[in-house]
């Protein structure tokens, strides 16, 4: 049997840019067992699967897994299933409602760029600076801004945000796994999110990287579902209402990504995610 799929670029407005993903859109074809066997064939941070809706309150459903196991949601892999859905699925819903285990999650395309709602944040953790967590990076305890927190946030997806005081000190990082997993495995994620204020594009504002090795995810070139909570984040550094940012991220991997975070603070906590996907190539596995 010939399954269709489909490889795209999330957060960039060129090809060989932002991070890729693979979308399956007959989930249904495949048996259970097989789809964390493709998702590893794969070899992407993520390939997502799409079913029909189970809920009257949703247009599909959608599961995602990375190379070693499922997750209940991700950034990019919910604009880039949106986006080939709308591309080659004739999809015309906008906002368009994706289910998945996490929750139902909305996206709407506007003026060339796909965004999504994420669920309001909560900081789950508040860490002390400490040596454990610079070593995990590679770096001394100096190296970490002592001027901003040190944070577990979430939007769906936690992680822990680390501030870092430059760009060259974010370009030395070199992951320890076994020091990073005991910093990350009592806190009960998977993924740290070192940043600095300094940036390489004009107008940008924080430069970011993203490591999950127990996910299968050596580094993250663009981390939509992080990008949620880094703008809670940022927003609770703020005493403005309405926020806006730009998360640069990938440059380290020559996958420069750009990810727009719109936050709004009147009333309930409101987050925007989004950026430009990109077609790459399609194909069909067979199984």
């Amino acid at each position: 049997m010939e399954i269709p799929f489909y490889q795209v670029d999330v957060f960039t407005d060129h090809i060989f840019g932002g991070n890729p993903l693979a979308v399956f859109t007959s989930g249904s074809d495949f048996k259970e067992e097989d789809l964390q066997k493709v998702a590893r064939e794969m070899n992407l941070s993520e390939t997502t699967f799409v079913y029909p809706a189970s809920t009257d309150e949703a247009d599909f459903d959608v599961r995602i897994f990375t190379p070693t196991r499922e997750i209940p949601f991700a950034g990019h892999p919910t604009l880039g299933t949106a986006y080939v859905l709308r591309k080659y699925g004739g999809v015309t819903e906008n906002p368009l409602r994706l289910n998945f285990k996490a929750g139902i999650i909305s996206v709407w395309e506007e003026k060339g760029k796909s965004f999504m709602q994420h669920p309001p944040a909560e900081i789950l953790h508040e860490l002390h600076r400490s040596e454990r967590i610079a070593h995990a990076l590679g770096l001394t305890l100096n190296d970490l801004d002592e001027k901003l927190p040190v944070q577990v946030v979430s939007t769906g997806f936690p992680a822990l945000i680390v501030p870092i005081i430059s760009i060259n000190k974010i370009n030395k990082i070199s992951i320890h796994p076994s020091i990073l997993n005991e910093v990350l495995e009592p806190l009960g994620i998977h993924l740290i999110y070192p940043f600095c204020r300094e940036t390489i594009g004009w107008g940008n504002t924080v430069h970011a990287r993203a490591f999950a090795p127990g996910l299968g995810i050596p580094e993250d070139p663009a981390t939509g579902s992080v990008a949620g909570a880094m703008g809670a984040y940022w927003a609770s550094l703020s005493s403005d209402d309405e926020i806006s940012m730009v998360i640069e991220q990938g440059y380290e991997m020559q996958r420069p990504s750009l990810i727009y975070v719109e936050v709004s603070k009147q009333e309930i906590q409101k987050i925007r995610v989004g950026g430009q996907c990109q077609s790459v190539f399609n194909g069909c596995m067979e199984l």
